[in-house]
């Protein structure tokens, strides 16, 4: 099942809920953070992956405050063309959440962060690649193939696209019945996509670049453009981030509920075209009606 591994110490309680999928299973997920805020998380492979038990391409993790007042979380994609992409995915989604828990995150200009995240994840890669070689080539695979996987590790490495951010929602003001502004940061590249609702239907969205050279790869670090976007907002209702096997629901995926997700992109799979895809679905409960 999914991965939702919640840190225990003996004293005191863990402040944070960490969510993670798993890269050899199909899973979902839906919890509800403190009345704050409901998580939806799906996470499926695809139909060759799922045949040929290969693991999944995609990855993602969510830490969240116990409280709901603030949320990290990384969506990434995997680069099938690279050498286990899979590995990319999962050790820039665990790197870039954790990076963006740190005090240095949070503070600075746009540009600035960006600066500060691309230079992070340069240094990232060499520390990377090291444990790219230590992991074993398939025992089984013959001299010529295994000759040619090691040429791809070594050129190439492992590579992803990703969508990243930080949601800081203030406490709620009791007494003044107000809620104050909540900032949104983000950061992407590649084609990873975020849709952000703010209020009613006003809604954006971020990411999903075409430039086929914005990933992070193992062996050459940032690869083109390193988006980062930040804002104050007075309110918001939703921010879904999915890789693009589920492109084809990208416009209805606000609107199904978790067992419509569930058997629509079931049915994605039955295409010809079928991808791994992962959805992240925050929904912010709405700010006149604080936890109780």
């Amino acid at each position: 099942m999914l991965s939702e591994d919640i840190e225990r110490t003996e004293q005191p309680e863990p402040t944070h809920l960490r969510f993670e999928t798993d890269r050899e299973s199909e899973y979902f997920t839906s919890h509800t953070i403190n009345n704050r805020v409901v998580l939806r998380l799906l996470s499926l492979r695809s139909r060759e992956a799922q045949t040929q038990a290969l693991a999944n391409q995609d990855y993602a993790r969510v830490v969240a405050s116990r409280d709901g007042t603030a949320l990290y979380f990384c969506v990434c994609d995997g680069v099938g063309s690279s050498y286990r992409g899979d590995f990319a995915a999962r050790y820039l989604g665990r790197a870039v959440v954790a990076w963006l828990q740190e005090q240095e995150a949070r503070t600075g200009t746009v540009r600035t962060i960006a600066a500060r995240l691309r230079q992070r994840m340069d240094e990232w890669a060499r520390a990377a690649q090291e444990e790219l070689r230590s992991l074993p080539l398939a025992p089984e695979a013959p001299a010529l193939v295994r000759e040619v996987l090691e040429e791809l590790r070594e050129d190439y490495g492992s590579e992803t696209v990703f969508l990243a951010g930080r949601i800081a929602l203030a406490p709620w003001e009791a007494q003044l019945q107000i809620a104050r502004p909540t900032e949104a940061l983000l950061c992407w590249m590649g084609n990873v996509a975020a849709r952000l609702f703010v209020s009613g239907e006003h809604s954006f969205t971020l990411g999903g670049s075409t430039d086929d050279e914005g990933r992070w790869s193992t062996v050459r670090g940032t690869r083109g453009l390193l988006n980062a976007w930040s804002v104050g907002l007075s309110t918001i209702e939703r921010l879904i981030v999915y890789t693009d096997g589920l492109l084809p629901l990208a416009s209805s995926l606000s609107e199904l509920n978790d067992q419509e997700l569930q058997e629509r992109a079931r049915e994605l799979l039955l295409l010809p075209e079928n991808d791994d895809m992962t959805a992240l679905d925050l929904h912010w409960l709405p700010a006149g009606h604080p936890p109780g």
